[in-house]
């Protein structure tokens, strides 16, 4: 039987794009442990109302809705993905088996919040199982050009937000105009 080697016909995917991953072992521990830990948490807590776990009710809802909401954005809504790859026609957002891909020409909104070591992204207003995104750019590979990419994006879908006012040399503001 004839074997045909597949892969010398398929183009290197780093030919067309540009893959950003988040170091393993810290996606690990950061945002998979975490979320593992929650869910045993909210566990714990529902044991709380049922009188398994001998915890106050109050403070079992407390901390049930706050480690519900990290099982949220970790597991179902994938806000930490754990690779960006960004080409010269979308972006992409994976993580667990699922990514969220967004064309660059329909994007309509492009929100980045910097904070040290990270950036929040929304994209196109985000929503509660897409379009809202950590990336701890401190320990993405390449972090820096991908803060970089995210702050020229901005720039381009709107360009006249304060913050890319900001950007913009003195003598080209149009506040000066």
């Amino acid at each position: 039987m004839l074997r045909r080697d597949f892969r010398k016909a398929v183009p290197s995917l780093e030919v067309f794009m540009k893959q950003y991953i988040y170091e393993p072992k810290r996606f690990f521990v950061s945002v998979t442990f975490t979320g593992m830990f929650c869910i045993a948490i909210c566990i714990a807590c529902l044991g709380a109302f049922f009188g398994l776990v001998p915890l106050p009710h109050g403070i079992a809802a407390i901390v049930g809705i706050v480690a519900a909401y990290q099982v949220w954005n970790t597991f179902i809504a994938r806000a930490n993905p754990q690779i960006v790859t960004i080409d010269d026609t979308t972006i992409r957002f994976s993580a667990y088996g699922r990514s969220d891909v967004f064309e660059l020409s329909k994007v309509t909104s492009f929100l980045v919040r910097e904070f040290s070591g990270k950036r929040y992204v929304r994209i196109n207003g985000g929503g509660m199982f897409k379009g809202r995104y950590w990336l701890q750019t401190m320990y993405i590979e390449n972090g820096d050009e991908l803060e970089a990419w995210l702050a020229d994006f901005e720039y381009k879908v709107d360009p006249h937000s304060l913050k890319s006012q900001a950007r913009r040399p003195y003598c080209m503001r149009s506040s000066d105009k």
